[in-house]
């Protein structure tokens, strides 16, 4: 027995019978499920990818001002809480930037901001001249700078 090829020429005669045989309504309904799966598909996409999770649900933000040298970052990652930076650049080389700051995770208010920053600048002061004496927290004696004690040294 002979197996016949299928004939294609019937397949296509019969998907265009029954596109030629759909009713109007038919084809809107049609229509409006292809337009409510196509975002859905590509909203479903987003979710499951992580790159295009985190850029939609983390932010970052950097306020500066004239007034004050330092820069106060703000951060979110993943819609997470919001973390806050202060710092200050102390050297550069080309597009490479050093900076010493403080990470925390409330909003610090203007005094703090000022403190915080007055105290970084003290503490690069420090870095640009080694041989000067140890820093000090402002209006206080307590050391700025924690040594490794001899044997925990990194």
């Amino acid at each position: 027995m002979t197996d016949q090829p299928p004939d294609r020429v019937g397949q296509v005669g019969g998907l265009v019978k029954i596109i030629q045989s759909l009713t109007l309504t038919q084809v809107l309904i049609i229509a409006l499920l292809v337009a409510i799966a196509i975002p859905t598909y590509i909203g479903w996409r987003v979710i499951n990818d992580e790159s295009m999770l985190n850029k939609f649900t983390s932010r970052y933000e950097e306020l500066s001002s004239e007034h004050m040298p330092c820069t106060l970052r703000v951060a979110s990652v993943r819609g997470g809480g919001d973390t806050y930076s202060i710092s200050t650049g102390f050297a550069a080389q080309g597009s490479d930037r050093w900076t010493v700051g403080v990470i925390m995770t409330r909003k610090p208010d203007d005094s703090e901001l000022t403190s915080y920053c007055a105290t970084l600048q003290i503490l690069v002061d420090h870095l640009r001249r080694p041989n000067a004496p140890e820093p000090t927290f402002p209006n206080s004696d307590e050391p700025l700078i924690l040594h490794y004690p001899p044997q925990e040294q990194p």
